[in-house]
């Protein structure tokens, strides 16, 4: 009890003791009446101390728990009026420093009292700095007039502050983690009768260092939520996907771009989405396709130790609807003071359109060196469609009409060898009619593409031919069909088909690529038919230029080589023949000029006129005139080399060669094995009108070999330079017979040929049969 009543009416306490010890009974009686008046004002005083002791108390607990609590700074000083007022002040002043100023937080005044409150705000805060420091708490005990008229600014102002009917008041600094915050004003009025004292003085220095840190803590939640907000708000308006992780890998933080990127509703419910299940909804590889591993990701990285990883490109495919998507994913990390990683910094850019226009143009360029690398087109067809997979889609067809009503497939590609089996199964058991209603046969008929994004169980029913058909059909788990014409100016040659089985959607660029890549395959089938149909013509015509078998010639044994300049001539410029003429055989062997096909027609007139001529003529050389003429006869000077040889056979069985060498390589003679021209030089045919040419007659000896050849031979190009006389003359030397000099020759030309040769080649080898196998073969 004295421990509670100490120090607030101990000298009246001691005068009754004192008292007590007198021994009048009188005295004791009065005595003992005051000193149980006095215990019991202490007892009445003591029990409200306690009282107010608790008041405070929990005004302090309640203040301290703004300071834990995430509030708002509009939120704690509502809070903090709440339990100041009217349990400790009449009126409450909070002043904050705000961009270096000290400016009127709040006023709350008891009772509800607006218009004084309106006052206390409309005054300018920092007044009761006049009246000492105000790092320092200070005590007002009284207001008297000399104190109004030294705060008031006016007189105006003077009136106001006393109609407050203020007794007294505490100003204190509010101070929190070192700095100044602002103050913090409690004024007493005539309304509650109340006066301040050092108690007082001391109870408000405490709650004035609590609500500085439950302001200064609530600024800094304000703080942060506006940061995140205008965080929120910026990265909301980036097309880049930003994502936020924790140390421990946690996401805590997702913009809408991100939520869009992953087919959420919004970055709330895509962060209430477990990580796992975010990931699972796509199959996500590198861009060439190999494998993801999480610690691939540059978050990951950050979050083990990595500085500035390098920024990643991956492939994803969404599983639900089979999209493709490319993106690239980069990271940064949030560091403390020691270093150590506290947040990961994700940005996601989708770059799906600028690879799909990469995926375009490397297929379409991809595509037209396939469709030039072959004339055969089927073949061709078929890379194309498997280049389509699975970049386009998960299958890929191409179908024409096999003009016998229905239409074909021609290539097919999947990458599910099984699927493809089946494919081919039902391409082959179940061709499209070129009347059905719908699919390939209605775009080949109309020209249009057809895209299904939705292939319905009905549809599926409508194209089936029968049972077993419809069961196939679903067995291949058909999703979107994607059908275009393949063209060429003025007609539809067939189609081409992209199809998904993965809930896959095509969209308008997949249309327009599949379309292009249709024209080009169609382009190129129709060049390989247009080449195939020409090449068949010319390969009919040059056969027919050519010189068939060379007949059985009694007396002689022959054998030949032609090889024409380039690859897709069959004949050139050079000729030979052999045929019956009067008083015995006419070998020839010729060269036009020029080369390919014009020099082939004029090879056509050369060859036939000579043997037209030698023919009819009884003297078989005259036809080197009777071709002279036809040359000069046409419109284009038109130039020919020919060496023409008369093998005849006296009644003796002498046999005699007749030499006529028109501007042509003279022959090569072969005799016992040593090699040499016979003949004479005359000019060249077709170059102007001329009486006659020279002849030389020689007579053959069995076994000899007599050699005619084009300069061709001479021409033909190796690394040494040309191939030449002398090179030819020592490749005949010591030859046995006529099919022995012809391989020598062909044997040497291609050791000794580098590259495509300029010029044709014709050799002509004939040999005198001895007598006595004439003589067994007749």
């Amino acid at each position: 009890m004295l421990a509670l009543v100490s120090g607030l009416s101990l000298a009246a306490l001691l005068a009754v003791i004192d008292v007590w010890a007198q021994p009048s009974t009188a005295v004791i009686g009065s005595t003992v009446v005051a000193a149980a008046a006095v215990l019991a004002a202490l007892l009445a005083r003591s029990r409200g101390q306690i009282g107010r002791d608790r008041e405070r108390f929990a005004m302090l607990t309640a203040v301290a728990e703004m300071a834990d609590a995430t509030c708002g700074l509009p939120e704690t000083v509502a809070a903090l009026n709440g339990v100041v007022v009217p349990a400790a002040a009449d009126i409450c002043i909070v002043d904050v420093i705000s961009s270096g100023e000290l400016q009127r937080l709040s006023v709350e005044v008891a009772g509800g009292a607006g218009d004084i409150a309106a006052a206390i705000a409309a005054r300018p805060p920092g007044t009761a700095d006049a009246l000492g420091d105000p790092e320092q708490p200070r005590l007002i005990r009284t207001f008297d007039d000399a104190l109004l008229q030294k705060l008031a600014t006016d007189a105006e102002d003077l009136e106001q502050l006393g109609a407050l009917g203020a007794l007294s008041a505490v100003v204190l600094p509010l101070r929190a983690r070192g700095r100044r915050l602002g103050s913090l004003t409690l004024i007493v009025t005539t309304k509650s009768g109340r006066r301040y004292n050092d108690d007082d003085l001391a109870f408000a220095k405490l709650l004035a260092s609590r609500t500085a840190l439950a302001l200064d803590n609530a600024g800094l939640f304000s703080e942060l939520e506006t940061i995140e907000a205008q965080l929120t708000a910026a990265l909301s308006t980036l097309a880049e996907a930003v994502t936020v992780q924790r140390a421990g890998g946690a996401l805590i933080y997702a913009n809408e771009a991100a939520a869009r990127m992953l087919d959420f509703a919004s970055a709330q419910e895509l962060l209430a989405t477990p990580a796992e299940q975010v990931a699972a909804a796509f199959a996500t590889t590198h861009e060439d396709g190999s494998p993801l591993r999480t610690h691939d990701l540059p978050g990951w990285r950050v979050l083990t130790g990595e500085r500035d990883p390098e920024p990643l490109t991956v492939r994803a495919v969404d599983r639900r609807t089979g999209e493709i998507e490319w993106r690239v994913m980069k990271a940064s990390g949030v560091y403390d003071s020691d270093g150590d990683v506290k947040l990961v910094v994700n940005v996601i850019e989708d770059i799906s359109e600028v690879k799909r226009a990469e995926l375009t143009q490397r297929l379409l360029a991809r595509a037209g060196e396939l469709l030039s690398s072959s004339m055969d087109y089927e073949r061709t067809l078929q890379q194309v469609a498997e280049l389509a997979v699975p970049e386009l889609a998960a299958w890929c067809t191409v179908g024409m009409p096999d003009g016998h009503g229905y239409v074909r497939v021609v290539a097919v590609a999947h990458a599910d060898p099984d699927k493809l089996a089946l494919a081919r199964y039902i391409a082959e058991r179940y061709p499209t009619p070129a009347d059905a209603a719908i699919g390939t046969a209605q775009v080949i008929r109309e020209g249009r593409p057809q895209l299904l994004n939705e292939i319905s169980d009905e549809l599926l029913a409508v194209a089936a031919q029968d049972d077993e058909h419809l069961r196939v059909l679903r067995e291949l788990g058909l999703r979107a069909a994607l059908i275009v014409p393949m063209t060429v100016p003025g007609k539809v040659l067939g189609t081409l088909t992209l199809l998904s089985d993965s809930g896959r959607r095509f969209r308008d660029a997949d249309v327009a690529l599949a379309e292009e890549l249709a024209r080009r395959a169609g382009t190129a089938v129709e060049t390989a038919r247009l080449y195939t149909e020409r090449s068949n013509i010319a390969r009919t015509l040059q056969t027919s230029l050519l010189p068939g078998r060379l007949p059985q010639m009694p007396g002689w044994t022959a054998a030949t080589l032609y090889r024409p300049a380039g690859d897709e001539n069959w004949v050139g410029g050079d000729f030979y023949d052999a045929f019956a003429v009067h008083r015995g055989w006419l070998a020839i062997v010729g060269d036009v000029a020029g080369h390919g096909a014009e020099a082939a027609a004029l090879t056509g007139l050369a060859r036939y006129t000579l043997r037209t001529a030698a023919t009819l003529l009884d003297d078989p050389l005259g036809a080197i005139r009777t071709l002279n003429s036809e040359l000069l006869a046409l419109d284009a000077m038109s130039l020919c080399s020919v060496a023409a040889v008369l093998l005849c056979e006296d009644e003796d069985r002498t046999a005699t060669a007749e030499i006529v060498c028109a501007g042509h390589p003279l022959p090569l003679l072969v005799r016992g094995g040593a090699v040499r021209p016979i003949g004479s030089f005359s000019p060249m045919l077709g170059a102007y009108p001329i009486d006659g040419w020279e002849r030389t007659s020689y007579r053959l000896e069995p076994g000899d070999v007599l050699v005619l050849f084009t300069d061709g031979v001479f021409d033909t190009v190796g690394e040494g330079g040309r191939f030449g006389e002398e090179r030819l003359e020592r490749t005949l030397d010591g030859v046995a017979d006529a099919p022995d000099a012809v391989a020598r020759i062909d044997a040497a030309l291609n050791a000794f040929e580098v590259g495509e040769q300029a010029d044709d080649t014709a050799v002509l080898a004939v040999q005198r049969v001895p007598v006595a196998a004439v003589a067994r073969r007749r």
